[in-house]
């Protein structure tokens, strides 16, 4: 598999703060109010769905190569939520049960893959 995959998610999540911040930008400049870096609406229920998929696709692929390591926890973790959080700030709203699932399969894929990659 090629190497890009397994830093796909963290890039993408990047890319897509990069477009929600240029968004409320050009949106600011022509005159919107508010927005900006507000508080982020995101709610338990995304927050614990998405790091239940983290911490479970670093578990299995931490189990098929052996390769067991807190330190990759929380760099799995951090990578889903910062997934998490440039979904929503791109969006502009609180995410919806069916869109926190559907994030949360790529983020438990993409653990699987990182943690099995560096076994």
């Amino acid at each position: 598999m090629p190497t890009f995959v397994y830093v796909l998610l963290p890039f993408l999540s990047v890319a897509l703060m990069i477009l929600a911040e240029v968004r409320d930008r050009k949106a600011r400049k022509g005159g919107a109010r508010g927005g900006g870096l507000a508080l982020l609406p995101l709610g338990w229920i995304p927050v614990g769905l998405v790091v239940f998929a983290s911490v479970a696709g670093s578990i299995v692929g931490g189990v098929v190569e052996e390769n067991l390591r807190i330190v990759l926890f929380v760099l799995n973790m951090s990578w889903a939520l910062l997934s998490l959080v440039a979904l929503t700030r791109f969006l502009g709203r609180t995410l919806r049960t069916a869109e926190v699932l559907a994030l949360s399969v790529p983020v438990a894929v993409f653990s699987f893959l990182f943690m099995s990659a560096l076994g």
